[in-house]
């Protein structure tokens, strides 16, 4: 459940982030884009720039990913992958030994050919994906400790000669991952490996470099050169590292270096949009190129640094499932709250349906009438007066009255109870009146039906109270008839007549009586026995059903469960400032949208088909997944929607770091406070992801650009302070999104003698050359 739940989270988060008023605002790139990851150390790095795009970039299924590799790769449609020669080699000559491995195998070249060419004809597919086709885009990414690199020059040109065959401009990029945090094992080895891929990329980017080489093959084994007229092999070359300018090393570095190579593509491949203001001022890449060259005669280099605040998208997702997902809980939960004679009439225990049942069970109480005509012969009152009611019955009837009673009256009785089943009547009427009722439902006939106090009502505890007082109706009926046969017959309690010749008249009036309270109160206890036995099938069946109901109720715990350890776990990492009051805030959000769905569906709109539906059909496959996946379709298509969850970044963040200030005497922030806020944590987290040796480095020139919607409040006065400094150029890559705003800060003109890195590894290079470790190969050294 927890991928469900994860997936739900990044779909929305993911939505969210691509969400604008119009499509020509959304982050989409204008021409096509290639990534050639080089070697197995950037194969993660791979996997999550494939994602960043994904969430990020609307027409990022045009982008194309090639993969050079050794022993692992991942799969992807937009991913094609070449392996290099796979053989363990000399740790002494790994570098060179990767090289003439290569390029001794001639079926490595051909193959390399032919995948560079099916990556073109992939671009071209994607034509439609991008608005221009006139220049492509070629972006290295490698590790610069990686024994690949040793290849980069012939890979790079040979890829990007089959792409000039397409393309009119073809612009390569580099961006070398730099790791300084030393992992105590393989540090000095890795890091010379390093320093000789930096000594070569610096001859790359000599002004006089240049290239030939017989690397492209015809399919019929002829070999076609790929030339590099003197320039330098990068247009521009990114530098970024784990640890940042200030010194910190992060554990996310990977992740944060694949974002600024996400944001550093859109920057420049952006399509610009026509309503321009100066103070949106756009990136231009050759303006950017001559401020880091300066007047550099050296190879000059950039890096970048990029800060984010973002609305915690996934927490407020998570939270929303679980806020849902309570209040369709507490509604059913609280709809147990009902009088003792609605829930009685419900499941038809009601005195009405028990008189039902005994007009269904019981012959008619008007077949006593019938008795009246067993007298046989005539008797007088005077020979019966002094006797007891049973001896009367005796004299007058024998045993006539009672086998009339028996036989027409008490044997079908018994009959009918011995052969009564009310199973499926008992079973209709908890499913029908309250199950599937949309006014109860499932907690309603859980609680109702609970062995232990836990509503107003309780059925079984009803039902004890019921055949507690039919037994003792029971005995008390029982006991009086008794007393009835043991009373002199002039006693019994009829109209007497003590004129004379009234005999017949008083003898007449006996019997009458005799029927009717003898036979009557026989026929009562009859009615009571009956009582008992539908109350012990009640009992049964509600007890079976209440042990199915708790393991139903069990699925919807785990879910709650699974809900409550999911949403606050996501903010385990989280930013105590722009993560604050999320459980609180979004309460009340889906409180209130509950209300208005209330209002416009009707109070018992969760049982709508578009909603739940019968949430006892959804638990009868047991698995609590289908609960949940239901959970989140709702909130994905019902909830999610609304606009409380469309609001701009600012104005929630605002409501939201107030939401405890509206019943409690605290100070409230105000929105400038919240702007300076944000605009400081922007400033202080832009660190640029490489570690220069300041007092070295000769010339530094910077640009810094906000991603966010340009004109809301925060970005104007974010730009407002930025200008305050008129230290360097400043933009705003314009975006109408609700989720959070950027800033990419561009830092160039460093050389690589300035890197601390360079400073802190040449002596590990320089005591490996030393003991005859072969970094580098004749061809290379000659173009350094």
């Amino acid at each position: 459940m927890n991928e469900l739940l994860q997936t739900y989270a990044s779909t929305f988060s993911s939505q969210v982030e691509k969400i604008s008023l119009s499509e020509k605002e959304q982050r989409r790139i204008n021409h096509p884009i290639v990534f050639l990851f080089l070697g197995d150390r950037v194969t993660d790095a791979l996997q999550t720039m494939i994602a960043i795009n994904q969430e990020k970039w609307q027409n990022s299924s045009g982008v194309v990913y090639l993969h050079t590799y050794q022993t692992d790769t991942i799969k992807n449609n937009n991913v094609l992958s070449f392996q290099l020669p796979k053989e363990e080699f000399d740790r002494k000559t790994r570098r060179r030994a990767m090289y003439e491995a290569f390029f001794r195998d001639e079926s490595l070249l051909i193959e390399l050919n032919k995948t560079f060419r099916t990556l073109a004809a992939k671009l071209a597919q994607y034509g439609k994906e991008y608005s221009s086709l006139k220049k492509v885009n070629l972006c290295v990414v490698t590790a610069i400790e990686d024994p690949a690199t040793i290849l980069i020059q012939e890979f790079t040109l040979l890829l990007k000669s089959i792409l000039q065959e397409s393309f009119l401009i073809v612009e390569v990029d580099l961006y070398g991952l730099l790791k300084e945090k030393q992992d105590g094992h393989h540090f000095a080895y890795s890091t010379a490996l390093g320093i000789s891929f930096l000594k070569e990329l610096d001859g790359y980017q000599q002004g006089q470099y240049s290239f030939v080489k017989d690397l492209q093959l015809t399919e019929d084994h002829l070999r076609l050169p790929v030339k590099h007229p003197p320039s330098p092999l990068f247009d521009l070359v990114y530098l970024l590292s784990d640890k940042n300018e200030e010194g910190l090393i992060s554990s996310t570095a990977m992740k944060q270096n694949m974002e600024i190579i996400s944001n550093l593509n859109l920057l420049k491949n952006r399509k610009m949009i026509s309503d321009y203001h100066e103070k949106m001022d756009s990136y231009h890449h050759q303006d950017f190129k001559r401020g880091i060259k300066g007047n550099s005669q050296e190879p000059v280099y950039a890096s970048a640094g990029l800060a984010k605040v973002t609305r915690p998208n996934k927490a407020i997702a998570l939270h929303t499932a679980q806020c849902v997902f309570t209040e369709l809980v507490n509604s059913l939960r609280m709809r147990a709250a009902e009088k003792r004679e609605t829930v009685l009439d419900l499941v038809e225990l009601s005195q009405t349906h028990f008189q039902s049942y005994f007009r269904q069970f019981l012959p008619p109480a008007e077949k006593l009438e019938d008795m009246n005509a067993l007298m046989g012969g005539s008797s007088s009152y005077q020979t019966i007066k002094n006797m007891t009611v049973s001896d009367a019955e005796a004299f007058l009837f024998e045993d006539g009255a009672q086998s009339f009673f028996y036989h027409n009256i008490e044997l079908p009785t018994l009959e009918h109870l011995q052969v009564l089943d009310l199973s499926s009547h008992i079973e209709r009427c908890l499913y029908e009146n309250i199950i599937h009722h949309e006014q109860y439902g499932l907690f309603c006939a859980y609680l109702w039906t609970a062995g232990q106090p836990g509503s107003e009502i309780n059925v079984l505890h009803e039902i004890d109270r019921l055949e507690r007082a039919a037994k003792q109706d029971l005995l008390e009926k029982e006991a009086l008839l008794t007393q009835f046969y043991q009373q002199p017959v002039e006693q019994l309690a009829y109209k007497k007549s003590y004129l004379p010749f009234s005999d017949k008249k008083n003898f007449n009036s006996f019997v009458r009586c005799f029927f009717e309270t003898i036979y009557g109160a026989k026929y009562e206890i009859l009615k009571l026995k009956v009582k008992k036995k539908i109350l012990q099938q009640y009992r049964k069946v509600l007890q079976e059903h209440h042990h199915k109901l708790q393991t139903k109720i069990e699925i919807i715990g785990q879910v709650e469960a699974w809900l409550k350890q999911s949403a606050p776990g996501s903010l385990d990492h989280s930013d105590d400032y722009l993560d604050q009051n999320i459980a609180e805030y979004y309460a009340a959000v889906i409180r209130k949208i509950t209300a208005k769905l209330k209002e416009k569906r009707g109070p018992f709109f969760f049982s709508d088909q578009r909603f739940f539906g019968s949430l006892p059909s959804l638990l009868e496959s047991g698995n609590p997944e289908t609960v949940m996946k239901r959970l989140l379709q709702v909130c994905h298509l019902e909830v999610l929607t609304q606009e409380e969850f469309h609001r701009s970044f600012e104005d929630e963040l605002l409501e939201r770091a107030n939401v405890m200030t509206r019943y409690e005497n605290r100070e409230i922030l105000s929105k400038e406070d919240l702007f300076k806020r944000l605009y400081l944590r922007l400033q202080d987290n832009t660190a640029i992801q490489i570690k220069v040796f300041n007092y070295t480095q000769e010339h530094r020139y910077e640009e810094k650009y906000f991603f966010g919607d340009f004109y809301s409040k925060f970005i104007r006065f974010a730009l407002e302070k930025e200008l305050e400094t008129r230290q360097w150029k400043v933009g705003c890559v314009h975006e109408r999104k609700s989720s959070g705003i950027e800033k990419l800060s561009l830092m160039g003109g460093f050389r690589l003698k300035d890197l601390m890195y360079v400073r802190n590894g040449e002596k590990y290079y320089d005591a490996y050359c030393s003991n005859d470790f072969e970094f580098h190969i004749d061809l290379v050294k000659t173009s350094v």
